[in-house]
């Protein structure tokens, strides 16, 4: 039981905390060409669903993972270019975080839809992840709605489960199923972690707060 824990609370976290480190290094030079482009925040995140709904229509229609890998790597670059860009160039809205999220949710879904499509899971088995995704996701709006502060709460974030998504299509590209399908249940178990302890300190903090009458 301690091995897991310090697998899920140290070592996993260190490791996901260097790659995302590296990936800051490739999202500033290419933020700072959008900047240079002109192109606003809500664009760049409206152009990153559109590659990732490209991605998808290329695995469906090609059965290329190479290309998909491509655009869905891309795609998730441009999760991370719309926020640089935003504090870059100080076109933080609230508009814009809802669309954000909006169209994060919908790429969530869809790129998992893959992962079913090219048999490596069951119908259930990519339900399993999507609802998985979806709670992390409420847990964070509904808790901060309540005034619980969610930043960093959570082992496997958006950014995290899209590199573990990347890797597993990476796997498969690479014609390595079985290591792909550990991994794809590594991602269900570290999303509904996550979950669990979205609310773990979501109820520790409401519980503590005064109710309003």
């Amino acid at each position: 039981m301690h091995s897991k824990v310090f697998v899920y609370e140290l070592v996993i976290p260190d490791v996901l905390t260097r790659i995302k480190q590296r990936l800051e290094k490739i999202v500033e030079p290419l933020g700072n060409l959008f900047v240079a482009l002109g192109l606003s925040p809500n664009q760049i995140t409206i152009l990153g669903f559109l590659l990732g709904a490209v991605a998808v229509a290329t695995l469906a229609f090609t059965g290329s993972f190479p290309v998909f890998l491509c655009l869905f790597a891309f795609a998730g670059l441009m999760d991370a270019i719309d926020g640089y860009v935003a504090r870059k160039t100080n076109r933080a809205t609230s508009f814009g975080a809802f669309l954000d999220s909006t169209f994060d949710r919908t790429t969530d879904a869809l790129t998992v839809l893959p992962l079913y499509t090219a048999g490596l899971t069951s119908t259930y088995e990519a339900l399993l992840l999507v609802t998985g995704e979806f709670l992390v996701s409420y847990t964070r709006a509904r808790a901060e709605s309540l005034g619980v502060k969610m930043a960093g709460v959570g082992l496997a974030e958006r950014a995290e489960r899209l590199i573990a998504k990347v890797s597993i299509y990476l796997l498969l590209a690479l014609n390595y199923w079985t290591p792909a399908y550990i991994l794809f249940w590594a991602l269900v178990a570290a999303t509904y972690y996550t979950v669990a302890q979205r609310i773990t300190h979501a109820y520790k903090t409401l519980t503590r707060a005064p109710t309003s009458a």
